[in-house]
């Protein structure tokens, strides 16, 4: 009972409690209400003292940077490409706006709806968009569509993402803008000037010489942009774009037009497989036009990417006995009047050289040895000059060298030293054969006759031009002294004689003196047996050459000609020098270069296409190819007419040569074999051999064939 009683008093105790508890602790009462509001501000107060010290304290710079990117954006602003332009301001090369249609294929919803949609506008096969358009990976993020979009185009694809009906389809579809490279005169220099890529970065030519400097830096616009578009009152900046500076070429765009013409229908005239010529100032070494003409595949004439002048090489046969007289005249004193005995014959290396038609020994004129173009005179200049005097005056004139031009791939040619050479090319190197050149390196050597003696490096660019115009001129290298001024005077006055007397006749312009050089080689090729080598009679193939300049006595310009295997007629005088004529005259006119007065020889006609054999009549073929001695031919059909070297040829039944020569890409030809009819022996000069030429022809190629009998006859197949 008792403890009854005392459970009761407890619970009733603890039932106290409950109700003082509940009375203390009654949201309602308001005192209880404040206190409870005091803690919560002050938790909320603590957690903004938190994030402001976050804010302000911790990681400012964090939330600065995720605010300016919610609202600021940059647009890129394209820098244009520098233009190419001529000395005259001519444009040859710029770039316009343009633009370019990209998409995200990671982010087209329906490849085949937006493909149905874009293939009509960008003219491209449905099937084939809707393969490009869907994606092959997650990261497959980018395709490029199109580029230099037309105007009408651009505007279309605009259009249709704008449209409400359309728009969900190309939200992935990006029209942007970018620049087109536009050349105004298609074609004309195009080896010289080059091409861009798709990305704008030139890769050949003045466009990969100068990239770098034609390259422009690209610029940009911010702007602050809000939910609703640009922000007006918002921050707005542009850093310009930069043009790229242009590049100033020494190039005439008139007279490339003209050479390349020439050169183009004479490519086609005569069959030949290709042409070149270079025309520059002698006293400056500016180019005025650089022309690569080739046949192409299709049978075509036409101009390749690749620049011929610079990369191409040959041996240039005659046209580089000037270079042996110079050293002659200029290490020994000689003039166009001193005395040279020349025998009937002379033997070099176990081969004899004979004149065609020959001649009793008899001392000669320098200036006749070069006007007929004798190998024989010429050998005896050489073996006076001595080879370390001849090979180091070949390399003064800049041949087995660079020309400081720049061009990418730029060949140097072969000279090689004396103690490298062989058999008979002691007498066959000083009338150009067994050494390549290119036609720039001849261009630049003929410069040093026209140029008082020095030899002035060629250059292609004038200057660079700023965005703003100033001009910064592109220096070239001081001229070198390669002659005595007296020298290259003497080389005038003979190089002068060749073309009025002798067998540069057709290379005449009426009312100019014009000085210059032919030269007719033959070229080393593979035949359809596998040969290396001349070939063999009736299968030949040539180089003809003429390089000369006008007024000679007081030179504007200087050219170079060279054709690549003309077919039928193949004579310098009657295949190069009549398109010298040709495009020197207009090239004189252009420059306004006014008439010293002088005349070509009587009845000379300058002719653009050369005549052939069948020109002439049954007297004229008959006198030629019977050997007559006619007298020096006074038109392009009589230089072209003379065919006794192949009637030599044949009556001689002679085997291909036996000298050293070189590929046309300036590498050393395979070493012929006993089937070559041009073995080691014969090259070495250990077989007995006559090698006869032409005196009143060009002597542009050694024909030192060897027949059963011990003897060989050859000829410079050149024209009287």
């Amino acid at each position: 009972m008792t403890n009854g009683r005392a459970s009761l008093r407890d619970e009733k105790r603890r039932a106290v409690r409950r109700k003082k508890f509940r009375r203390t602790t009654n949201p309602r009462d308001p005192l209880n209400r404040l206190v409870l509001v005091l803690v919560v501000f002050c938790l909320v107060g603590v957690g903004f003292v938190a994030v402001l010290v976050d804010l302000i304290i911790v990681r400012p710079d964090q939330y600065l940077d995720l605010g300016v990117s919610q609202r600021v954006r940059e647009r890129a602003l394209p820098a244009y490409r520098g233009s190419i332009v001529d000395r005259n301001g001519f444009v040859l090369a710029s770039s316009t706006p343009s633009k370019q249609v990209t998409v995200d294929p990671a982010k087209i919803i329906d490849p085949a709806a937006t493909a149905a949609l874009l293939a009509p506008v960008l003219g491209i096969d449905t099937a084939e968009l809707t393969e490009r358009l869907t994606p092959v990976s997650g990261n497959d993020r980018y395709e490029l569509l199109g580029r230099a979009l037309p105007d009408d185009t651009a505007a279309a694809i605009e259009a249709l993402k704008t449209d409400e009906l359309t728009r969900d389809h190309l939200v992935a579809v990006f029209v942007s803008p970018e620049e087109d490279r536009i050349y105004p005169a298609e074609l004309l220099a195009r080896p010289v000037i080059g091409r861009v890529d798709p990305d704008e970065v030139g890769y050949y030519g003045i466009e990969d010489q100068y990239n770098a400097a034609m390259t422009g830096i690209p610029g940009s616009e911010v702007f602050e942009k809000g939910a609703f578009g640009s922000i007006s009152v918002g921050d707005w900046s542009v850093n310009p774009a930069a043009a790229g500076y242009d590049v100033v070429l020494t190039i005439d765009h008139r007279i490339q037009f003209v050479a390349e013409q020439a050169l183009l229908e004479h490519c086609e005239e005569t069959g030949a497989s290709g042409a070149t010529a270079v025309i520059s100032v002698p006293k400056t070494g500016e180019i005025l036009a650089m022309v690569s003409v080739a046949r192409s595949d299709a049978g075509e004439c036409i101009i390749p990417i690749y620049n011929k002048t610079l990369l191409d090489t040959f041996e240039p046969g005659s046209v580089l006995k000037p270079i042996t007289v110079a050293a002659a005249v200029d290490q020994l004193g000689y003039t166009a009047d001193t005395m040279i005995d020349v025998p009937s014959r002379t033997r070099v290396g176990g081969q004899t050289f004979v004149d065609h038609p020959e001649h009793p020994g008899a001392p000669f004129p320098i200036s006749w040895i070069m006007a007929q173009s004798s190998n024989v005179g010429t050998i005896m200049l050489s073996q006076q000059v001595g080879p370390g005097y001849l090979h180091d005056y070949q390399r003064r004139f800049g041949f087995g060298q660079l020309t400081g031009l720049g061009v990418r791939g730029e060949e140097a040619g072969i000279v090689r030293p004396p103690e490298t050479w062989q058999g008979s090319e002691a007498a066959t190197i000083s009338f150009g054969q067994g050494i390549t050149v290119t036609a720039a390196q001849l261009a630049a050597a003929y410069n040093v006759f026209a140029n008082d003696g020095l030899y002035q490096n060629l250059s292609l660019v004038r200057s660079l031009r700023a965005p703003d115009g100033t001009e910064f001129p592109r220096s070239n290298d001081p001229a070198k002294p390669v002659l005595s001024s007296a020298a290259a005077a003497e080389m005038t006055r003979m190089l002068s004689g060749v073309v009025s007397d002798g067998t540069g006749q057709s290379a005449a312009i009426d009312g100019f003196k014009v000085a210059g050089k032919t030269g007719t080689a033959w070229k080393v090729f593979t035949d359809a047996n596998g040969k290396t080598g001349y070939g063999e009679t009736g299968n030949r193939r040539y180089v003809a050459t003429f390089a000369g300049y006008v007024p000679a006595d007081d030179p504007e310009i200087s050219m170079v000609i060279v054709v690549d295997e003309p077919q039928g007629a193949f004579y310098a005088s009657a295949v190069a020098a009549p398109v010298f004529s040709k495009v020197g005259h207009y090239a004189l006119r252009i420059l306004a270069v006014p008439p010293d007065g002088s005349i070509p020889p009587p009845d000379t006609k300058v002719r653009a296409a050369p005549a052939t054999v069948e020109h002439l009549g049954e007297a004229e073929t008959a006198a030629a190819v019977g050997g007559a001695d006619p007298q020096p031919a006074a038109s392009a059909e009589a230089n072209a007419a003379v065919t006794e070297a192949e009637a030599q040829e044949a009556a001689t039944n002679e085997s291909a040569p036996s000298e050293t020569a070189a590929q046309d890409d300036g590498s050393p030809p395979a070493a012929p074999t006993a089937d070559a009819s041009s073995s080691e022996a014969g090259r070495s000069g250990t077989a007995s051999g006559t090698v006869v030429s032409d005196h009143r022809a060009e002597g542009d190629s050694v024909v030192a064939g060897l027949v059963a009998n011990g003897s060989a006859e050859s000829s410079d197949e050149g024209t009287p």
